[in-house]
């Protein structure tokens, strides 16, 4: 994940804290290790804000993915295998407004709408991780890879995710918004 706000509050995938009744740690670039609470998984996307009690820290620069371009150049972070800490992998966004459907071991699968496509180099481990534009600024954050191809990696725009942090800042949850429509075939019966 990465951090959002200088009081703690931190943006990861809700697939990386999906076991609610685990506890979770996380350990910082300056090599501290702070217990996290998590405060919300969105029901509909894979994204979750967990917190750490921890002042003053350094946020993330978020910047707008609207205005993304195919070809333009895409950096991802992330903690690539989950062994080899802050991975910087290079690559352009080379699709916009995908579907793609996401499963793993523990949590089924999702359907997951709207994603980035990149082909920086996304593996295990860069799951929750930021996906940036060349000015520095975050516009995606790193949600799935398909096995099997190479580099071929998603990323949740963060303008969707922008609306989550907002939500949990000023109410503590997320909300969202769900109309629900149900269709019965009649017959003459």
């Amino acid at each position: 994940g990465f951090i959002v706000s200088s009081d703690g509050l931190i943006l990861t995938n809700k697939h990386v804290v999906y076991d609610t009744k685990a506890a979770y740690t996380v350990l910082t670039n300056d090599g501290e290790k702070h217990e996290a609470k998590v405060l919300a998984r969105d029901p509909v996307q894979d994204i979750a804000l967990i917190k750490i009690n921890v002042s003053g820290l350094k946020t993330a620069r978020l910047g707008n993915s609207d205005t993304l371009k195919l070809g333009q150049t895409a950096i991802a972070i992330g903690n690539a295998l989950g062994e080899f800490r802050n991975t910087v992998s290079v690559g352009v966004i080379s699709g916009l407004a995908r579907t793609v459907t996401a499963s793993g071991e523990g949590f089924g699968s999702e359907t997951i709408q709207g994603v980035i496509q990149t082909d920086a180099a996304i593996n295990p481990g860069n799951s929750g991780g930021p996906l940036l534009n060349l000015k520095g600024e975050v516009i995606g954050m790193n949600t799935a890879i398909v096995s099997g191809a190479e580099n071929i990696g998603f990323a949740i725009p963060i303008n969707q995710a922008k609306r989550d942090i907002e939500s949990v800042k000023k109410s503590g949850s997320i909300k969202i918004p769900y109309l629900g429509v149900r269709y019965l075939i009649v017959n003459e019966a």
